[in-house]
């Protein structure tokens, strides 16, 4: 028997905006900021390489301080000390984005949040680094009740661990038949969502295709006829 959707859970990087398009506006403003100081670029490129692929490395992973885990890993393999690789990531992973991530928004995002917020459907977001700071960029941060990370305290761990997405239906005050998870990563989203029986929504270039533990769709848009199959 279906359930009814009290709540939806967002995935932030790659789900609420076009993380490819960020990325190559990204790569443009590096080139740009360092053109005059090649070599201090080269080492800025490095470091945000390293800084992406320790993240994946540390997937499996619980930590007091996962920001701080992945800074340790990536610098040992950037060549960098940890507060250097600190600072480049922070620049060129956090704060350089917001300048530019309103471009990037989800086609409807803006008016699905708000028919989800208008059916009674509570909202959240679980990302595996703090969030506020974009979803203001986006200019949505208004719809959601609760913003969770990796980085919390009650948290301590990047996804697929199911961890952050348990804390924020807590938040929510809702069971985990009651919600959907959407994302754009079945193998850490989807798996997030399957070890905490929570229905999953993949956004990427598939048409609707519905599997052992999500369902794909192509379109933000289309989230509103999910809640209502589930």
């Amino acid at each position: 028997m279906a359930h009814a959707i009290e709540a939806v859970v967002f995935d932030v990087d790659g789900t609420l905006y076009e993380q490819s398009g960020l990325r190559r506006a990204m790569l443009l403003r590096l080139i740009r900021a360092y053109a005059f100081h090649p070599l201090q670029g080269r080492k800025a490129s490095r470091v945000i390489g390293a800084y992406r692929r320790a993240q994946e490395e540390l997937r499996f992973c619980t930590s007091a301080d996962p920001a701080q885990q992945q800074a340790a890993v990536a610098a040992g393999r950037a060549g960098v000390s940890t507060e250097e690789c600190e600072r480049i990531a922070t620049r060129w992973l956090h704060h350089e984005p917001l300048r530019v991530l309103a471009r990037y928004r989800r086609a409807d995002l803006v008016e699905t949040l708000g028919e989800l917020r208008a059916n009674g459907i509570r909202l959240g977001v679980v990302s595996d680094y703090p969030a506020d700071d974009k979803l203001a960029a986006l200019g949505i941060r208004q719809f959601f009740d609760v913003v969770v990370s990796a980085q919390d305290p009650d948290v301590g761990a990047f996804k697929p661990n199911p961890r952050g997405l348990q804390v924020c239906l807590a938040r929510l005050g809702v069971r985990a038949e009651h919600a959907l998870y959407v994302g754009d990563r079945p193998e850490t989203d989807a798996a997030a969502a399957r070890s905490s029986q929570v229905g999953c929504v993949i956004i990427g270039s598939r048409p609707r295709v519905v599997t052992t533990d999500h369902v794909s769709i192509t379109a933000v848009r289309q989230l509103l006829a999910e809640c209502t199959r589930s």
